[in-house]
């Protein structure tokens, strides 16, 4: 779909050897046929990466309007089925999921697409992680992952009662390739920089490109909607429409005239494979960690619970407002507005509260936060009543995801070892989503065995609780920058350092 540009293959290696960064980035504008800054005296990278950041909303934004969709198409299929066959005492089409389809209750949909994403993309992406960085194929990975997801947004287009099994098949290849695209993205951007300031700067940069175009996206979508009186099935087209749309042109543009090729970072070694190699290194650097990086490892652990609760919020959310509070799709999408505009201000008071106290204590004060409103939506929304009461919910959840995430980033990048930002971006990309799988098990689990879905919404706080337990035993956050500053993994820095390897 994004043919390769032979006007931007540029010789990155020699660039970066024989030439100031200052050449560098101007070298690779000029062999571009056009010059657009979206980043005032960035790289042309950092152009690209914006484009991505909003074509990567229309993709999050889309999925959220597919869910709805997928479980009315499911609970009618189910209903039809009993109603054809009310005989059959298989089916068991009394209570309140009224049968199952393909083994498996319709309210369990989203979740069990969730499950299995999950655990196919923890497997795929140690894979993912080792083309990015042992062949020169960077860029091909990034085109041909986003290629794919750009044309199943196109398939979905089409979900109806005969499709809606395949696109729910789709989901988790669309998963499972938006994680790929992500190992790409993420090694750009951690070479925008090696200067942290700066690194934050782009991070907050793309997240605010990121939460513009989910809004405008969610606005179009809302608006077509009610203009047209569509149902949860309608709505789901017009979102993949204005999906396939809008990633065709960002990431278009952006794989063509603005990401250039990189050099394989190091080779695979002899005696090895290259998928070997991905698990191997994966290996090898989270025993690293755990030797000799007490403040990295702990927060990772936090990371990989915390990040899998507020990825697995969306769908269960999704599942919780559309079965239980019988929400239509247009208050869904009502729901994650607001959502997305108290992400704004969530990640404004991240910041201020980052450098009022310091990242680590606001981490762990936006978890906390997370696990009382968690409990409280779970005790308080019993039903279609409270469907104005889910909206505050809604937006104190945007303010946390808002907060979050930049603070995570910025925690992170402070605490890593300097001059491996590179590999220690892949390692986040990777503990924030190994454990993808297990919030969306859990809820699963509850609802197959007949517990009450306050309950699964519920169960999210295990994950917020265990990402703060782990962030409260780091200990001093000056100490774990401090460390990080000798930037080598060295076995003997802890004792040069005077302090103990257990902090």
């Amino acid at each position: 779909m994004f043919p390769e540009n032979n006007a931007s293959r540029v010789d990155y290696t020699a660039m970066t050897t024989h030439s100031t960064k200052r050449d560098v980035q101007e070298q690779i504008q000029h062999a571009a046929p056009f010059h657009i800054s979206i980043i005032e005296n960035g790289p042309l990278e950092a152009t690209g990466l914006s484009l991505i950041a909003f074509g990567r909303g229309a993709v999050g934004m889309s999925t959220l309007f597919l869910g709805p969709a997928l479980l009315k198409l499911a609970n009618d299929a189910v209903q039809m089925t009993c109603d054809n066959d009310e005989n059959d005492a298989d089916l068991n089409c009394n209570g309140d999921d009224q049968g199952r389809v393909y083994g498996m209750k319709p309210s369990s949909l989203l979740t069990i697409i969730g499950v299995v994403s999950g655990l196919l993309s923890t497997l795929m992406l140690p894979l993912f992680g080792a083309i990015v960085d042992h062949t020169p194929h960077r860029k091909k990975i990034g085109q041909i992952s986003i290629a794919v997801v750009t044309i199943i947004k196109g398939i979905e287009i089409f979900v109806s009662p005969a499709t809606w099994f395949a696109v729910s098949i789709f989901q988790v290849v669309n998963f499972i390739l938006y994680n790929a695209h992500s190992c790409a993205i993420y090694a750009y951007t951690a070479e925008l920089s090696k200067i942290p300031c700066e690194q934050v700067f782009y991070n907050a940069k793309f997240q605010e490109i990121n939460y513009i175009s989910m809004l405008v996206f969610l606005i179009i979508v809302m608006v077509l909607s009610f203009s047209f009186a569509t149902d949860e099935v309608g709505t789901a087209c017009i979102s993949q429409s204005l999906a396939f749309l809008v990633c065709s042109c960002a990431f278009g543009l952006a794989w063509k005239w603005f990401m250039s090729p990189r050099p394989a970072l190091r080779h695979v070694l002899s005696d090895s494979t290259l998928l070997k190699s991905g698990f191997q290194k994966l290996f090898n650097t989270f025993r690293s960690l755990w030797c000799r990086w007490y403040a990295l490892r702990y927060f990772l652990l936090s990371v990989m619970l915390s990040e899998s609760a507020t990825a697995a919020l969306s769908t269960i959310s999704t599942t919780y407002m559309t079965l239980v509070l019988e929400m239509n799709s247009n208050q869904i999408g009502l729901a994650f507005l607001c959502v997305f505009v108290a992400g704004i201000p969530g990640s404004k008071l991240g910041y201020y509260v980052g450098n009022a106290l310091n990242p680590l204590t606001s981490a762990k004060l936006c978890l906390v936060v997370f696990i009382i409103n968690t409990a409280l939506a779970a005790i308080l929304l019993k039903g279609p009543d409270h469907i104005n009461s889910m909206y505050i919910f809604a937006s104190i959840w945007g303010v946390c995801i808002g907060w979050l995430h930049p603070t995570h980033s910025a925690l992170y990048i402070t605490i890593i070892p300097r001059g491996s930002e590179s590999e220690m971006m892949g390692l986040y990309l990777f503990s924030g989503s190994v454990l993808s799988f297990l919030p969306p098990f859990v809820f699963t689990l509850l609802n197959e065995i007949g517990m009450r879905m306050d309950m699964g919404l519920a169960s999210l706080n295990l994950f917020f609780a265990g990402g703060f337990a782990f962030l409260s035993i780091i200990g001093n956050y000056n100490d774990a920058v401090d460390f990080a500053l000798v930037s080598q993994f060295d076995e003997e820095l802890p004792q040069i350092l005077g302090i103990p390897e257990e902090m």
